[in-house]
């Protein structure tokens, strides 16, 4: 695992980010097979077309979009299915403008798939044309997903958190828990991982194999004990009720609220959102699925005052961002989009170049 200095992860960032800015400016594609023909990019071939330094420059472009008004996009649309709290199937989707491909996001979402050795969302991201319609490609959604959102954690903690921030919590041990600790490692210099979860031996077993390249990360048997006194908190849990209490936070602390991307699903309590000052990714998305944030607001429990804004406006400089050294800070994240049109429209055009992919006619 490669941590960078806090210095040399933004000049890294700031360069990335001009660069896939000029590459995804383009109105067409440099190159696309030819036909009828849509392209299928598999998971793994999806993960390795997009570094860590890639994905948080994409994902800054995506937020950046989503409040500037050049992304255009709908809210999540779910229906619910029967079983565990959560069980969906979800469709997201949107075009981001001088973005080559427009396109959807379906898949299913499973909460308790991680018991099963699988991922609890799966399905494809589908691109099309922007000209002509034609669709174009379908990218493994559970990788896109994997990959963008502890990406955008991280646009969101180098933006909200101190600068000094060095000590990460995480509330939960799957797939996002080991992609946010390398994401995470290239904006902030983590001294140590502290991680909690409802099995403390798979709690222990995830320290142990994470416990790396000078890291060190130390398993807690309780929620409590791993949040106290850590400088960023990650929830990544599928949690129907609360892991993560206000009362815990140390003043000065970054909270990325992560897993909870439907309103059945809240992983903060009321606490947690009355301390803060919050930022969402998209403020439609937050007011019909964040559930810890619109109902108190509904019932006047909290003020509006609370919820500074998006985090791309923040990244954009019309809204502000962290107060000062104690104010604790919020991003809640649902996930968007452009999110994963920006991603799969990479993914797609670095498939492209590199022949990679299998091809199959419609």
């Amino acid at each position: 695992m490669n941590f960078v200095g806090i210095d040399r992860a933004k000049n890294v960032i700031s360069n990335q980010t001009t660069i896939f800015e000029a590459t995804m400016a383009s109105s067409a594609p440099r190159k696309s097979p030819a036909g009828s023909r849509l392209l299928i990019i598999d998971g793994p071939t999806a993960d390795r077309l997009v570094s860590v330094e890639e994905a948080i420059a994409l994902a800054e472009i995506a937020l950046r979009r989503t409040s500037d008004g050049t992304a255009h996009q709908d809210i999540r649309r779910t229906l619910d299915l029967q079983g565990e709290a959560g069980r969906c199937l979800s469709m997201m989707y949107g075009s981001v403008e001088d973005i080559a491909h427009f396109g959807a996001k379906v898949q299913s979402v499973a909460p308790l798939n991680f018991e099963r050795g699988l991922p609890s969302h799966q399905g494809g991201v589908l691109l099309f044309e922007r000209e002509t319609g034609r669709p174009v490609a379908l990218v493994n959604a559970s990788a896109v997903t994997g990959m963008r959102t502890p990406a955008a954690s991280a646009v969101a903690t180098r933006t909200l958190s101190r600068e000094d921030a060095c000590e990460l919590a995480l509330l939960g041990y799957g797939e996002q828990a080991e992609r946010h600790i390398e994401t995470l490692g290239a904006i902030r210099a983590l001294s140590r991982v502290r991680v909690w979860g409802r099995d403390f031996a798979k709690a222990k077993a995830f320290a142990e194999k994470n416990r790396r390249g000078g890291l060190d990360v130390v398993a807690f048997d309780t929620a409590r004990d791993a949040v106290d006194g850590a400088d960023i908190v990650c929830t990544v849990t599928s949690a129907q009720f609360p892991v993560l209490k206000g009362e815990w936070l140390s003043p000065g602390t970054h909270v990325n609220a992560v897993g909870a991307s439907v309103a059945a699903l809240q992983e903060i309590d009321l606490d947690c959102v009355k301390r803060s000052s919050i930022w969402v990714d998209y403020m439609p998305m937050a007011m019909t699925q964040a559930s810890d944030i619109f109902e108190p607001l509904s019932r006047g429990i909290i003020d509006q005052s609370l919820v500074i804004g998006e985090i791309g406006s923040a990244l954009n400089g019309s809204i502000r961002g962290r107060n000062n050294h104690r104010e604790i800070t919020l991003y809640r994240s649902l996930g968007v989009p452009a999110q994963d049109i920006v991603f799969a429209n990479f993914i797609y055009q670095k498939a492209v170049d590199l022949g990679l992919g299998t091809e199959v006619s419609l």
